[in-house]
């Protein structure tokens, strides 16, 4: 039986534990910053020190969902006790640490996977087999924004500290996820970045982002992030344009896309495992009507990131490879915002 440990005791700690329960993986201990708060979790053995926990608990595969500052040193350690690790994003808080983080993986020949969650929805995948075969034609531009409304409360949390979420807030905790399922969806990496930053809260860090996005190929994009939008709870808005079609998708309401042929009448498709891309049917776990969201969406990806694992050959889940580009486009965001003029992404 595959041995799991999770390090970090939030709310996404616990988002992980009911994903990893729906495989059927058990998690055999828990890193808190005090046993106490591991003990709350409810789940394993507890423990303060993920150093004694590798040592003492053998497992498998650590699960990080730690704040940013400490993913690449919690990460690396697992990678060197021979332990796969499924890592939440920003993958680190530089290029230099993540970069290490994929050398370490590959050297051992170990799993390492980002929680890019968005690429486990059905429509996701839907959208990503659509632009596959063509729906769309040539893609022209992509665009949309991700909003919340976190920082029009007081209480923020560490993400808005440099100290520990790193140099960037909304764009390291919310565009990256956007930024890899545009990637993801349209098969097109972005080659260079041009980025304005605000921070309407008055915070040492960005809480809203307007970025300017061109990619291989000659496709543009644009997308603006914020965590000062009222009422906005979690919104991602994707869209895709190309020369036949366009494609709609918003993470509020996960189980309906619009296709938007642009010679007849918009279409509503529906996530439906039995009339959905034979690609995105696999994950929809319900009838058509029968809704699925944000915890299912992290069900599918550690689904695959499982078999992999096991020996299985899956290119389904996001790599560290993957979060390593995530990384590298915050810094391309982060310079432009600082010198002005396009940036090109170093990875």
């Amino acid at each position: 039986m595959t041995r799991v440990a999770i390090v970090g005791t939030g709310f996404i700690a616990r988002v992980h534990v009911g994903a990893l329960r729906a495989i059927g993986v058990q998690v055999a201990a828990v890193c808190g910053t005090t046993r106490e708060k591991a003990e709350a979790l409810g789940e394993g053995r507890p423990y303060d020190d993920v150093r004694e926990l590798l040592e003492q608990e053998r497992v498998d595969v650590l699960h990080v969902c730690t704040p940013n500052d400490v993913h690449a040193e919690q990460a690396l350690a697992a990678l060197e006790h021979g332990v796969h690790v499924v890592c939440e994003k920003p993958l680190a808080v530089s290029t230099d640490e993540s970069a290490r983080m994929v050398a370490a993986a590959a050297e051992r020949g170990l799993v390492g996977a980002t929680c890019y969650h968005v690429r486990g929805y059905p429509l996701i995948e839907q959208m990503r087999a659509e632009v596959a075969a063509g729906t769309t034609g040539e893609i022209s531009f992509v665009h949309g924004r991700y909003l919340c409304d976190d920082v029009l409360f007081p209480a923020s949390g560490w993400r808005v500290d440099p100290a520990r979420s790193g140099p960037s807030y909304v764009v390291g905790d919310l565009g990256t996820h956007w930024l890899d399922a545009a990637e993801h969806v349209t098969g097109l990496h972005i080659a260079r970045v041009q980025a304005d930053f605000r921070s309407f809260a008055g915070g040492p860090l960005e809480d809203y982002a307007a970025l300017l996005l061109r990619f291989e190929g000659g496709a543009a994009g644009s997308l603006v992030i914020s965590a000062s939008a009222a009422r906005r709870k979690n919104q991602l808005l994707l869209e895709v344009e190309g020369r036949r079609a366009g494609l709609s998708w918003d993470q509020e309401e996960p189980n309906r896309l619009l296709l938007r042929p642009a010679d007849e009448p918009t279409r509503l498709v529906v996530k439906d495992p039995s009339t959905n891309r034979s690609s995105a049917r696999p994950l929809a776990h319900y009838p058509a009507g029968h809704a699925e969201g944000y915890g299912a969406a992290f069900r599918n990806l550690f689904a695959g990131v499982y078999r992999a694992i096991a020996g299985e050959h899956d290119e389904t889940f996001p790599t560290f490879a993957d979060g390593h580009r995530g990384v590298a486009l915050v810094e391309a965001a982060l310079a432009s915002a600082r010198d002005g003029g396009w940036v090109t992404v170093s990875a």
